[in-house]
């Protein structure tokens, strides 16, 4: 359900967006991966060893929040990026931060056994089966033995969810199902066996200011989230103008304070055999 909401040029996603600025996706992301850390305690779960870090890629990396943090964490590892339509603020980045344009769906430019440490987040969600196969295959090409692939994916699994949010998680299912996209966690570990060691974890995360900090990071880039991608939605929800999803993503907001709902992430790391 979240993730980049920009797409490249061979993906046949079109996205009309009642707030399509690139200051308002990288708050998205920005706003995600604050939620995911509160939530998590930390930036990361797979037990890396500090003293082999040496490099690490960070696959679709949006405004960079999660790079920028682990590159001050570890100053003598180099962090690479790559994403097809970034959206990095101007900011002053860590020196050991490299950030590259790339279509990382066709090909990772990167020579096989490159990289000790491999993040990928809120990307795998929408891809379709034969890209995915693709993609976590290049993966493991440039990452070196007994090192790791982690990533962070959103799922649909909801607890306490009002009507509302029920429903717009249900459109996503429809909408995952018409484009024949397949369990995440079925794929992950099918494209990975015998290939490398598999720790998968379920958790979830808080939606609504009830929970603090990381349940209003939530809702906010829920928010943003429902109208960016409002092309996908309008004609299952009925919502067919602006104001129609501004008023659907309020009472959204409301609805979450009441029922005080959460949603599931699958985090989990691959260690390459």
């Amino acid at each position: 359900m979240t993730g980049s909401t920009s797409s490249s040029s061979n993906n046949t996603t079109e996205w009309l967006q009642f707030d399509s600025s690139s200051s308002s996706d990288a708050d998205q992301d920005i706003l995600f991966h604050y939620s995911y850390k509160f939530a998590l305690g930390g930036n990361y779960v797979s037990p890396i060893n500090k003293n082999n870090l040496k490099t690490c890629l960070d696959i679709n990396y949006g405004s960079g929040s999660w790079m920028m943090e682990m590159a001050t964490e570890f100053p003598e590892t180099m962090f690479y990026g790559i994403d097809h339509d970034p959206r990095t603020p101007d900011l002053v980045y860590p020196p050991n931060c490299i950030f590259q344009r790339g279509d990382f769906l066709k090909e990772l430019p990167y020579p096989n056994n490159s990289f000790d440490y491999l993040h990928i987040q809120n990307t795998l969600f929408w891809i379709e089966d034969e890209k995915l196969k693709s993609l976590l295959s290049d993966a493991l090409r440039v990452t070196r033995g007994g090192r790791y692939i982690e990533f962070l994916e959103q799922g649909l699994q909801t607890k306490n969810a009002g009507p509302l949010l029920t429903k717009y998680i249900e459109v996503w299912k429809q909408i995952r199902e018409a484009r024949a996209i397949g369990s995440l966690v079925s794929q992950i570990e099918d494209l990975f066996r015998e290939k490398a060691e598999i720790q998968i974890k379920n958790f979830y995360v808080p939606i609504g200011k009830w929970a603090g900090f990381s349940g209003e990071f939530f809702l906010s880039a829920l928010k943003l989230f429902i109208l960016e991608t409002a092309s996908l939605t309008s004609e299952i929800l009925n919502l067919r103008t602006e104001d129609d999803y501004k008023n659907f993503v309020e009472k959204i907001g409301e609805e979450c304070e009441l029922h005080k709902p959460s949603v599931n992430i699958y985090v989990g790391y691959a260690q390459k055999l």
